[in-house]
């Protein structure tokens, strides 16, 4: 019988493993046993590197923030930053929607979850908010987008029927009585269809808010170095 063939494992390689894993056969995939017949080792050799599931979940999920930090550069404007981190954070959530299922709702505890929340504290700061204000719209903002990226993946999942009839919901809604619902009527022509993830609009009301929040100059600690670097 010839040997086992030897792999050699490391955190980064079973993270990819689960994102492939629960990418094509759901996050009920995601067991030590499935992980270790997809890298063609012993389930316990995954144990070397992970507690337990739920270990694993975090470190999912911190692959995807360092998905989404990859190649970020702080713009011009605290704004600008907040925005594409914003937009970016989303992006490699719902892009994955079996994974955002399990992890959306997590906190890692790990680097690059650490390095966007240091990102958006920073252009918050930058724009004149105070530590305890910068600090409650940091977790306000972070939850608003993953809130959305789990809302979009849980759409995704449904089976082809049900979004079919989901995307249906504005021909109902326009074929209401103009009587009875006559601010339905003006509007039914311009509503979105819900196939269409309204992110954006959410996002930019969201930063809207904060704007007329901000003090009017700008905080910039000294000592402090720009988001993004070193």
């Amino acid at each position: 019988m010839p040997p086992r063939r030897t792999v050699a494992l490391s955190q980064e390689r079973i993270v990819a493993a689960c994102l492939e894993l629960v990418e094509s056969g759901g996050p009920g995939a995601l067991t030590f046993r499935n992980i270790g017949r997809h890298l063609g080792v012993d389930a316990t050799a995954v144990y070397r590197h992970f507690r337990d599931k739920d270990d694993l979940v975090r470190a999912l999920a911190d692959r995807l923030y360092e998905e989404a930090l990859d190649g970020f550069a702080p713009g011009e404007d605290w704004l600008d930053t907040l925005r594409d981190a914003a937009m970016r954070v989303y992006r490699a959530f719902a892009g994955h929607p079996q994974a955002a299922v399990l992890a959306a709702s997590r906190s890692t505890r790990r680097q690059a979850e650490i390095n966007a929340i240091e990102v958006l504290l920073d252009a918050l700061r930058q724009g004149g908010f105070e530590p305890p204000e910068a600090a409650r719209f940091e977790r306000a903002l972070g939850d608003h987008v993953l809130a959305w990226a789990a809302f979009e993946a849980s759409f995704v999942m449904l089976p082809s029927e049900v979004r079919e009839g989901d995307a249906g919901a504005p021909l109902v809604y326009a074929a209401q009585s103009r009587d009875r619902y006559p601010r339905l009527a003006e509007c039914a022509p311009h509503l979105p269809p819900v196939t269409v993830p309204q992110f954006e609009t959410a996002l930019e009301i969201f930063l809207v808010g904060l704007r007329t929040l901000a003090p009017e100059r700008p905080s910039n600690p000294a000592g402090a170095a720009p988001a993004g670097q070193d």
